[in-house]
Parts: structure tokens; C-alpha cells; sequence
């Protein structure tokens, strides 16, 4: 992973089963850069998903931090898609492949700890791609776009300042759903734009998996029901309890995001002594 002025550099690795020969779960790709105990650490979740228990998924994006360094002593951060596949080679539906980007935090801070600026960006593997494309991803961080905190809907900001409290004192939230949600997922998106910067790094995400298979601080997990959710309803469950400075470290945020000083709002969340 070597660094250059103005671009990263992403190891990633591909996993899961070829549709086109029989064949269980394995590694189907990876680049040089990623090393053996990475490679176990990324297997081990990947496994952990299991089956797929939904034929209606269509994708989950992950983040956590990974136990181990960089080969050379570096703290690295995992970002993995996982896609449902459709049929396998015995024509049952549900499969899951995974594609794992690998980055150094380092870097990965210049473009915010944000998985979904990294999936915006069109880096990840599509199910059906060629094992041989999975090769190094190079980013030009001049060519990617600063978050937009205007686009952050009002309605939404009394539901983040209640998110956003309980996951600064240490909580978390999650919801169960019967299938995605979009709008679970948008609230998930704003969250990640208004936490601070050197808190994402520390937090582990998923829009979307079959159980808690790591310590999941934000994340919406299947369960089969017999009523619908409501997409209009959607709100998290909260746990932990809040604490009084980080209230008071968000009602200057939430002030500062409805004036639409947004500046303001950038400088409190790059500063790693704001709450």
C-alpha cells in the first residue's frame, strides 16, 4: 500500500462461491498487499453471515476496524459489500459473495471514514465480476467530493441529535427489519456525516445484516415477521445513556446546522476534542 501525494491505494479481496463451478465459500481473489491475518480476519466475517436467510436482500455495506496492523505497523480499517449473487451452480438462489476493500486508516481518513464515500466512488466489485479484476484500487482524493451537510433533511435532525447522543456516550442503536429500507438507510448515511471525524474510525457499522455477528455500534438486522415495516416509522432502538457534555457538544452542532453555518460544523467534527 504505498502512499502517494493526492491518491490511496486499497488492497481488497473477493469471497464467496463461483456460480459458475461447484464449489463452497472461499477465496476467489486478493491483492499482494493483503496479509495472512488479514485474510483470516475477513474470512471469519464473511463466514459469519451464513446463508442468505431473505431472498429479497440485495446488498449490505460494512465497516470495522480490523485487530490487525498493516505489514508495517499501520492501524487498518476493513469496508466490505456483500451482495446477494442470486443462483449458484446448483441453481439455488441466495448467494452471497463479498468483496472486502482494505485501507489504511491513515488514508482512509481523507475521505472522512466514510463507507459510503467509498462505494459512491464505483469501487466495489459487482457480483459477476472476473476474478483477475481484483487488483489494487487507486483514488484520486482531489476528485472526491467534501460532504454536503446541506443536504442533511430538517425533519430529520431531531432523530440524529437523539442517535447521535447515544452513540458519543459509548450506546448504540439498531433496527429489525423484514427487508431494506431505504429510509433506514438514509438515516444511517446522515449519521455518519455529522459524527466526528476520529470517532468513525472506532465504530463498527452495517446497513443491513442477518444477525449481530460483530459489535455492531449502528445497524439494522433481519427479522422475519409477519407484519410489514413501515417505512415512514422507522426508528432506532437506543441503548447506553447519554451524557451531559456531549449534549451539550451537539446542541452547538444542531444550532450551528440550522443556521447553516456549515463551516463551523466542519471544524467542530475535524476537531478531535469536540466532544
Amino acid at each position: 500500500m504505498p502512499h502517494s501525494r493526492g491518491f490511496i491505494t486499497i488492497e481488497n479481496m473477493f469471497y464467496g462461491a463461483d456460480p459458475n463451478r461447484r464449489m463452497g465459500q472461499e477465496v476467489l481473489g486478493k491483492t499482494s498487499g493483503i496479509s495472512d491475518e488479514t485474510e483470516r480476519e475477513i474470512v471469519e466475517f464473511c463466514n459469519s453471515w451464513g446463508d442468505c436467510r431473505n431472498l429479497n436482500f440485495r446488498r449490505s455495506l460494512n465497516q470495522f476496524p480490523l485487530k490487525g496492523l498493516s505489514r508495517d505497523g499501520e492501524t487498518l480499517m476493513a469496508v466490505v459489500k456483500v451482495l446477494n449473487a442470486g443462483r449458484d451452480s446448483l441453481g439455488r438462489e441466495g448467494t452471497l459473495v463479498r468483496h472486502a476493500l482494505i485501507i489504511r486508516e491513515s488514508d482512509y481518513r481523507r475521505i472522512e471514514y466514510n463507507p459510503f464515500t467509498l462505494e459512491s466512488q464505483g469501487v466495489f466489485l459487482s457480483a459477476g465480476t472476473r476474478l483477475s479484476y481484483c487488483r489494487e484500487i487507486i483514488i484520486n482524493t482531489g476528485q472526491v467530493p467534501p460532504s454536503d451537510l446541506s443536504e442533511i433533511p430538517r425533519a430529520f435532525f431531531d432523530s440524529l441529535f437523539d442517535y447521535l447522543h447515544t452513540i458519543l456516550s459509548g450506546g448504540e442503536i439498531f433496527l429489525f427489519l423484514n427487508n431494506h429500507l431505504n429510509s433506514a438507510e438514509e438515516i444511517i448515511y446522515h449519521i455518519f456525516k455529522i459524527l466526528p471525524i476520529d470517532v468513525r474510525p472506532r465504530l463498527a457499522v452495517t446497513t443491513f445484516a442477518f444477525r449481530k455477528n460483530l459489535n455492531y455500534k449502528i445497524g439494522c438486522y433481519y427479522r422475519q415477521s409477519g407484519v410489514a415495516p413501515d417505512p415512514l416509522k422507522v426508528r432506532f432502538e437506543i441503548s447506553g445513556e447519554k451524557d451531559e457534555a456531549t449534549g451539550d457538544f451537539l446542541r452547538l452542532l444542531f444550532e450551528c446546522l440550522r443556521d447553516e453555518r456549515y463551516g463551523r460544523v466542519l471544524r467542530m467534527l475535524a476537531d478531535s476534542n469536540g466532544v
